[in-house]
């Protein structure tokens, strides 16, 4: 038996509890990037339920692709977030924000793609990057008398990738959620939140998904809303240059459809007027994810979309043309493994 604490252990008993720790920690990640390997999978980790949870996301690209994106436009409301990713300076053009993004998109595509139990995968590889990436910054900023990233900025990062799957599944094309897909889902990011760094303490990711939902439905309410109702001064151009960066790549994203919809899900009302364009866009995207929740016919729309969206991320990797009209082929490379030193 491994004589590090269970997660369960760990973390607070009760999720009013855990959302106190979320607004009053101060506690930062490590500085020195340590590698992930095999060895290092938690003993406390369900291999069925995580093999669950990558299963779920690979059946679901479209319904869990508009979830994280609407998710990054909420987390960047928040201010410790903002000032981190203005730091960095990775996301003053909306060419450094398409690359910045692009990255990361893959990466996480490549966390549920790839088998964690084959020690030569690239889950290891992206996971890896994840974490040289959060340390250095970190270090660097330490170094120039700045605090390193905070827990619970993870914490709210987390929300990003899996809170609007779990808290508005209908709204995400995601209704017909089996309980044990969503118990997988959630088991997913409990490992893997730990493995990239993530204290065990901080973890969104709760011992059910039921616990889960009402951390992250709070962590919405009581955090996002706040700040999305009075925006820091960096939140529009980081959000925007994200999702002007990616459009060259999606053609059907529209930055101002994606706004209205996030702002509709955490229930403030977004102040700018939609033209006809993003209007149409945003209903588009809406009747798609509803037609997802119609049995049988939302299974067929799930392949459908699963193949477009297997095939944008192909494109996105090898050959990102539209990226390369846009910015110039040579602007628009970027290195998704770099070397670690």
């Amino acid at each position: 038996m491994d004589d590090k604490p269970h997660i369960d252990d760990v973390q607070t008993s009760t999720v009013a509890e855990h959302m106190k720790l979320i607004m009053e920690d101060r506690s930062t990640i490590d500085l020195e990037y340590v590698p992930i390997t095999p060895n290092d999978l938690p003993y406390w980790m369900d291999k069925r339920l995580f093999k669950i949870g990558r299963q779920y996301y690979m059946k679901n690209l479209m319904g869990i692709a508009v979830a994280n994106l609407t998710g990054l436009i909420a987390i960047l409301c928040v201010p410790d977030i903002v000032e981190v990713l203005e730091y960095t300076k990775k996301s003053d053009t909306v060419c450094l924000s398409f690359k910045r993004y692009a990255k990361t998109v893959l990466l996480i595509y490549e966390l549920f793609k790839s088998d964690m139990l084959d020690p030569n995968s690239k889950w290891y590889k992206a996971i890896n990057v994840m974490r040289w990436k959060h340390a250095s910054i970190s270090k660097r900023r330490v170094k120039q008398g700045l605090n390193a990233i905070y827990q619970k900025d993870m914490s709210i990062t987390q929300f990003g990738f899996m809170g609007f799957v779990l808290v508005y599944p209908e709204k995400m094309g995601l209704a017909l959620t089996t309980l044990e897909e969503r118990e997988g889902f959630n088991h997913f990011w409990r490992v893997t939140a730990h493995l990239l760094g993530i204290s065990d303490r901080m973890n969104i990711a709760r011992r059910t998904a039921a616990e889960t939902i009402e951390l992250c439905r709070r962590i919405g309410d009581e955090i996002l809303v706040k700040y999305m109702n009075k925006t820091s001064p960096g939140f529009e151009k980081l959000a925007r240059n994200a999702f002007d960066g990616l459009s060259y790549h999606d053609l059907s994203l529209d930055t101002d459809a994606y706004f209205a919809l996030t702002y509709d899900m955490t229930g403030v009302k977004y102040q700018k007027p939609l033209g006809w364009y993003s209007y149409c866009n945003m209903k588009h995207r809406e009747w798609l994810l509803y037609s997802c929740n119609i049995p049988y016919i939302g299974a067929l729309v799930r392949i459908c979309t699963n193949c477009v969206y297997a095939f944008l991320y192909w494109v996105l990797d090898k050959y990102p043309l539209g990226a390369w009209i846009g910015f110039g082929k040579e602007n628009a490379q970027f290195c998704l493994y770099p070397t670690i030193k």
